[in-house]
């Protein structure tokens, strides 16, 4: 059985309602504002459902901006449906996480996600 691929997923669903590109991984020359999707961990449940963590990265010039920018992303997450593959949706952390290298604006959300494959 295939598992849905919730970053691939997510990568696709949210450019949209976070008004910005978003990416599996951070490109050298990356834009100003930058979500990014990865998978953290979990577990295959069975053969239709996934549980998986997620982390999302949102990089933005200012403080400010980084935290709307998280905002919208929480928001586009809260509104992922069932019918689309998504059992569950839990937000486990929001906060600002300053980028270590550059020491620039970045805010950190991370889920636990459930997963089933749409028909």
């Amino acid at each position: 059985m295939e598992h849905l691929d919730v970053v691939a997923d997510l990568v696709t669903r949210l450019p949209a309602p976070c008004g910005c590109p978003v990416a599996a991984a951070r490109p050298r020359a990356a834009p100003p504002e930058l979500v990014t999707v990865s998978r953290e961990g979990g577990r295959w449940l069975d053969g239709l459902r996934d549980r998986a963590g997620v982390g999302l990265y949102c990089w933005a010039p200012t403080e400010h901006r980084a935290a709307s920018l998280a905002a919208r992303a929480a928001a586009a997450m809260a509104r992922l449906r069932f019918r689309d593959g998504y059992d569950s949706v839990e937000m486990e952390s929001m906060r600002s996480d300053p980028d270590p290298d550059t020491r620039g604006p970045r805010w950190y959300l991370s889920y636990t996600i459930v997963t089933h494959k749409p028909m």
